[in-house]
């Protein structure tokens, strides 16, 4: 009985190794593509604050579209390095407000995806600073 017993336990010595390898790579996909998640969340944040900047300055008195665009443009490099070289941005006055404007591919990190990219899109309108007569 004793002789059964320690037979069908060395029978599971390597289970445990076996289920591991098997959990491992399941596991590691998951990861990645929490991190790649985070990663593309947290492009599309600095584009909209990048727009949202960038605007507020531009719609200051005395700026202009270029110094807001500008601004944009530094944010975005501050927040993405070498990946906001792949966006654009534009500013246009509009009469009473400034819009700043910008979209670009983020690229993915993921392996078996290299060479593919996320568009991202952000766009900012802020009202002019300055006197207005009037109610």
């Amino acid at each position: 009985m004793a002789r059964t017993a320690f037979r069908l336990l060395g029978a599971e010595r390597g289970q445990s190794m076996v289920e591991f390898a098997l959990a491992l790579p399941v596991l590691l996909v998951i990861l990645i593509g929490v991190v790649q998640f985070a990663l593309v969340y947290h492009a599309r944040d600095v584009a909209t604050t990048a727009v949202q900047e960038g605007a507020r300055l531009a719609a200051a008195e005395g700026r202009t579209p270029a110094e807001g665009a500008a601004r944009a443009r530094e944010v975005l490099e501050s927040g993405l390095g070498r990946s906001a070289g792949g966006f654009g941005v534009t500013a246009q006055d509009r009469g009473e407000t400034m819009v700043v404007h910008t979209e670009g591919d983020y690229p993915l990190f993921i392996p078996w995806v290299t060479g593919r990219s996320i568009p991202i899109e952000a766009t900012a309108e802020v009202r002019q600073e300055g006197f207005r007569s009037g109610p």
